[in-house]
């Protein structure tokens, strides 16, 4: 397999982000390495950060182009996470993932970030308000080498698949690692900046 030294082609970004849109629940970085396999390529690890957010621009691209339709399934996404972060203000979360990144499809899931002084107060809250979850946990890296499982209360909300992950109050100073090579961290954004995003959205730019 021929390796393709420096960032990736465009014609390998288009392909991975084909291969995104097949299955919106796949990594940025696994979507490089089958684009990569599939063309018989080998990836430069050191540009992997560069290349995952080149492959964000070029997957909204290909929304815009292939799938018009993405942009009111955005917008419903982002509306239906706001009526959340306000219903759970208490814990004030933080939007993270492709419904911030601007990626997301009908088939993505609204992930919010709580931050509370131990898990059973958010699942106290849910279930006095007879709201029903699944519970899983997620592992997280930090900056530090630190790694840390956090509990993870999955449900549904007026048709809207939601992961609410879960962490201690002091979770909020420190965004962990979003999954690049290079120690990125995860994007985060509170209600008063998703609302300025979907005002940025809703209002065209004058040319």
């Amino acid at each position: 397999m021929a390796l393709e030294p420096g960032p990736a082609s465009l014609a390998l970004l288009r392909t991975a982000a084909r291969i995104c849109a097949e299955d919106a629940t796949l990594a940025r970085a696994d979507a490089l390495r089958r684009a990569a396999s599939r063309m018989g390529l080998s990836l430069d690890g050191r540009f992997l950060d560069v290349d995952c957010a080149r492959l964000e621009l070029e997957i909204r691209q290909y929304q815009l182009v292939f799938r018009p339709e993405q942009q009111s399934v955005l917008r419903e996404l982002r509306a239906e996470a706001l009526k959340a972060m306000d219903f759970l203000a208490t814990y004030s979360p933080r939007l993270v993932g492709s419904v911030l990144s601007g990626t997301a499809d009908r088939e993505s899931t609204v992930t919010l970030h709580l931050f509370a002084d131990t898990p059973e107060e958010v699942i106290s809250f849910l279930l006095t308000r007879n709201i029903p979850f699944a519970e899983s946990d997620r592992r997280y890296q930090y900056r530090s080498g630190r790694q840390e499982r956090v509990p993870v209360l999955s449900l549904v909300a007026n048709g809207v698949p939601f992961d609410l992950v879960l962490f201690a109050r002091p979770g909020i100073k420190e965004a962990p690692l979003g999954g690049g090579s290079r120690g990125n961290l995860m994007n985060r954004a509170s209600p008063s900046r998703l609302r300025s995003l979907m005002d940025e959205v809703a209002v065209p730019s004058i040319r």
